[in-house]
């Protein structure tokens, strides 16, 4: 058991973050193009839509990156959290802004596509324009320290007691729901809880952790990091096969001897722009997201944290959305969810 978590940690720190050759945006700055205005574009500010509160880990990516996104584009981009509906509240408002340019936002699919399946909304996120993809980053399950909880398995025999009942994570119908409910309805798991409560992002939820609200909480890595760097919160498993880089000494769930899940143990992180955005300020805005990421500043606080750093253009934006639409009606029954989370 030891050597094979040693080459798990060792594979962790080696998802390095994007460093390859600087794309043309970022060696000779944006060259900017019409905005429909008097000017190039952008020549007015830009909105950065977040689906979720303040504190979680896409707020978090958002607060290190949109200032030097901003700096390329010479521009001020103004970050605006829109949280309910398990994400759907803020996708939407990105959806119906108009497509000038000067709204844009960030998502994970597969969490807001799962909330879409779970809960139709009167859009079609899948039309929305990808802008580019700067991340990927795991689930993890978190816990009050005060329960003494050593380690996932420690956990799961303490729901099967009846010791624990209540479980948490972001909301109901949203992708930490499902997760739970998949974890609670697979024979490799067998997590019994009886009750769940959701939150408006990873941020309330850890929070809920830490105040002993609920004693157990799933958790994008990145939104646990800092409580749990300060031991307000013990990190009990990784549910992504490919582990964190953020607690690399973390076992992942199959690490553990348990089923593989990373269909939805994992997000890829996204920006967005609404359907209709003229391809030429798509091309402006992926340049000035690359270029933020390759920045000195970006690149220092990835190294720093563990946050992986990974630049993709506009298809691997837009794939990650339809892929997910395509491969979690395979995996989960969605109706049992839908179900679920109306009680």
């Amino acid at each position: 058991m030891g050597d094979n978590n040693d080459r798990s940690s060792a594979t962790r720190r080696d998802y390095i973050k994007y460093t390859g050759a600087a794309s043309a945006a970022a060696m000779t700055g944006l060259a900017g193009c019409s905005g429909g205005g008097d000017g190039e574009y952008p020549d007015g500010d830009i909105t950065y839509i977040i689906p979720f509160s303040e504190g979680g880990g896409t707020d978090t990516y958002a607060r290190q990156f949109i200032s030097h996104m901003a700096d390329e584009l010479g521009t001020n981009i103004a970050i605006e959290n829109v949280p309910g509906a398990a994400s759907l509240r803020g996708t939407g408002q990105l959806y119906n802004a108009d497509p000038d340019g000067y709204t844009i936002g960030g998502f994970n699919p597969p969490s807001t596509p799962v909330s879409a399946m779970v809960n139709p909304p009167e859009f079609d996120m899948t039309e929305l324009e990808g802008i580019g993809t700067y991340a990927r980053t795991p689930f993890v399950v978190v816990a009050n320290p005060s329960y003494e909880i050593e380690g996932f398995e420690d956990m799961i025999s303490r729901y099967a007691s009846g010791e624990l009942e209540i479980f948490s994570g972001k909301e109901r119908g949203g992708v930490d729901h499902v997760l739970a409910l998949l974890m609670k309805g697979n024979d490799s798991y067998d997590l019994q809880w009886d009750r769940y409560v959701g939150y408006d992002g990873t941020g309330p939820a850890v929070q809920a952790t830490i105040s002993d609200e609920v004693p157990v909480s799933i958790a994008t890595d990145t939104g646990a990091a800092g409580a749990a760097e300060d031991g307000r919160i013990d990190v009990l498993a990784c549910l992504s096969s490919q582990g964190s880089a953020v607690f690399p000494d973390v076992p992942s769930t199959t690490d553990l001897g348990y089923d593989n899940i990373d269909f939805l143990g994992q997000l890829v992180r996204g920006v967005f722009a609404p359907a209709g955005t003229s391809e030429d300020q798509i091309e402006v805005l992926t340049g000035a997201l690359e270029a933020a990421l390759q920045t000195d500043e970006v690149q220092s606080w990835s190294d720093e944290t563990g946050n992986v750093v990974e630049y993709g253009g506009p298809e691997s934006a837009s794939n990650a959305v339809a892929d997910a639409f395509e491969q979690i009606p395979e995996q989960v029954d969605l109706e049992a969810v839908q179900e679920a989370a109306d009680e």
